[in-house]
């Protein structure tokens, strides 16, 4: 087999619960200090977003992870959490996007795990949100796992305005012509899901791809094509 100089496993997730209703109940955004909550919070995880971002070390990294049909990531990738657009990309969306805290967040204690103590490995966050096709292209380079974390409406196929999402650009820029059975938008409102893009020479097309549910936290489910 060639050696590989790309990643041979492309994993995407969706960040954690944002500020909202869940259960009935009404939740803020907090920082992971708890220095900025309440409305100050808008940007930031809730306590049962928290909740699952911690969950992700069991279900990516040792000794309880990896688990099935998933890897450890050797590279985490998240949507710039500065507010503001970077200049000089090309963006993959007309409209204009807040950037939000929250991907980031969702994968720092995973870095932290990933690292050694004290020293997380890096998040790579030089890409904001409306410039998710020149972070796939820059995840292409990387020889090993990738993990991504977004956005869940720029994650499949279509993004909300029906132009190529995260998963139509790594089939587009590995050249992929086989038609997966990748989401066109988001599986419903949930946020326990990881698209699974498999590669294993680590250059080429995709040869394989699977949603694989996170089974973290009280109400996560089995996946279906319907959702």
């Amino acid at each position: 087999m060639a050696s590989a100089n790309g990643p041979t496993k492309i994993m995407v997730i969706r960040h954690a619960e944002k500020p909202g209703t869940y259960n009935g109940m009404s939740y803020n955004g907090v920082n992971a200090t708890a220095s900025t909550c309440g409305s100050g919070g808008s940007e930031d995880l809730t306590t049962i977003g928290w909740q699952r971002a911690g969950g992700l070390v069991t279900l990516f990294a040792p000794p309880y992870g990896p688990k099935p049909g998933l890897a450890t990531p050797t590279f985490l990738y998240a949507a710039d959490p500065q507010k503001g657009e970077k200049s000089g990309a090309s963006s993959s969306s007309t409209a204009p996007k807040e950037s939000s805290q929250r991907p980031y967040e969702t994968i720092s204690p995973l870095a932290a795990a990933l690292g050694q103590a004290g020293t997380p490995i890096k998040i790579h966050t030089k890409f904001s949100k409306n410039h998710y096709s020149d972070m796939v292209t820059d995840a292409l380079t990387r020889s090993g796992v990738v993990l991504i974390c977004w956005q869940h409406e720029d994650i499949p196929l279509l993004n909300d305005e029906k132009q190529p999402g995260i998963s139509q650009c790594i089939l587009t820029q590995t050249g992929t012509t086989i038609k997966f059975p990748v989401p066109q938008s988001w599986p419903k409102d949930r946020y326990d899901l990881v698209f699974v893009f498999d590669r294993p020479s680590g250059t080429g097309a995709i040869t394989g791809f699977q949603v694989v549910p996170q089974f973290l936290l009280a109400g996560d489910g089995p996946y279906t094509a319907a959702g």
